[in-house]
């Protein structure tokens, strides 16, 4: 099937976690015929890697969109004026803001809310008279809080359910923001099964099972998925695609007809 009318594409990037940034360039050449924009994710796993402002900086240079996540677990307010103050300078004008997972031990956790980062990045972009589009993630099985309407962006977490979509979008119907699905791509069956677990996600029947027999059967999984999504009042996906980037940006360059 090829589509036939735009499809809006966001694709994750992978961010190393040691100091080399060919990585980033690989899955740039492999997905930037069919993505729109890069999200530079920001220690997603709290783990340590490669700095968000470094990686957006690479994904500029190579002259594309760029997204960038920040968390509110790992920064203050100092600190988020300062990354905003540099995406921007970079000509990165939309951002991301995440919770991230919370830390083990509780007295590290920050400071500021997902609510704060977004009045003060709306404030820090009014100060310098720069466009900048503001995103908050939102769960599919949940009403968007009403401050949360504020944001230029909604991102949907990801799920396989079309009519888990379909259903909060009609539970939104006044909501004027472009809206993108989450489509996560599992690499292997442990991996499905931890993010299946951590994040409340309800894998399609059988594809634990075939990951075990073929590590590539959770691509058709969710190129499908993401495919389907068309047509369930969304604007866009937002393709998580792991290590998985090749095989992702085949199969969907095949749909999408590029």
């Amino acid at each position: 099937m090829t589509l036939d009318v735009p499809f809006d594409i966001t694709a994750e990037l992978d961010v190393p976690h040691r100091p080399d940034l060919a990585p980033i360039g690989r899955q740039l050449d492999a997905l930037a015929p069919v993505a729109a924009r890069f999200l530079v994710p920001d220690n997603a796993t709290a783990r340590a890697a490669v700095a968000g402002l470094v990686v957006a900086a690479e994904v500029r240079g190579r002259g594309h969109e760029v997204v960038a996540v920040l968390n509110a677990r790992d920064r203050n307010t100092l600190g988020l004026h300062r990354d905003l103050l540099g995406l921007l300078a970079l000509g990165v004008h939309e951002v991301l803001l995440l919770r991230g997972d919370r830390p083990e031990d509780e007295a590290e956790d920050g400071p500021l809310t997902v609510g704060a980062m977004l009045r003060e990045a709306r404030a820090l972009a009014e100060e310098h008279g720069t466009a900048l589009r503001v995103g908050v993630v939102a769960a599919p099985g949940r009403d968007l809080p009403r401050w949360k309407r504020d944001a230029d962006v909604v991102w949907l977490a990801p799920t396989f359910s079309v009519p888990a979509v379909e259903e909060w979008r009609a539970r939104h119907p006044d909501l004027g923001v472009p809206v993108r699905a989450g489509v996560l791509v599992p690499t292997g069956p442990r991996m499905a099964r931890r993010v299946a677990e951590g994040m409340d996600l309800e894998l399609p029947a059988g594809l634990t099972d075939a990951l075990a027999e073929d590590g590539t059967a959770g691509v058709d999984a969710a190129c499908e998925h993401a495919l389907a999504l068309r047509d369930a009042g969304v604007d866009g996906v937002h393709v998580v695609a792991v290590s998985r980037y090749r095989e992702v940006a085949q199969r969907l360059a095949g749909a999408v007809g590029t």
